[in-house]
């Protein structure tokens, strides 16, 4: 009977050990899956920057062509 005992509480010990595992693997790929989305949200947004200062650099390029022109006709 002890022997069954000891044997019963090895497989709970084993069958915790393994569910244990198992939510540490899951818990690992969730991160590495969060932080591969966040990276890539990161891109999505970096690149909506740089098109967004893009085009207001182009603007003031093109504002500041026109402001330099209309001062050499003046001059």
């Amino acid at each position: 009977m002890a022997q069954s005992a000891l044997a019963a509480l090895a497989d709970v010990s084993t069958a915790e050990r393994e569910e244990a595992l198992a939510e540490a693997r899951q818990l690992i790929i969730d991160l590495r899956d969060a932080a591969q989305d966040g990276r890539a949200l990161a891109r999505r947004y970096a690149d909506v920057l740089v098109n967004v200062v893009d085009e207001y650099c182009t603007e003031f390029e093109k504002r500041a062509q026109y402001a330099l022109a209309r001062l050499e006709t003046v001059e």
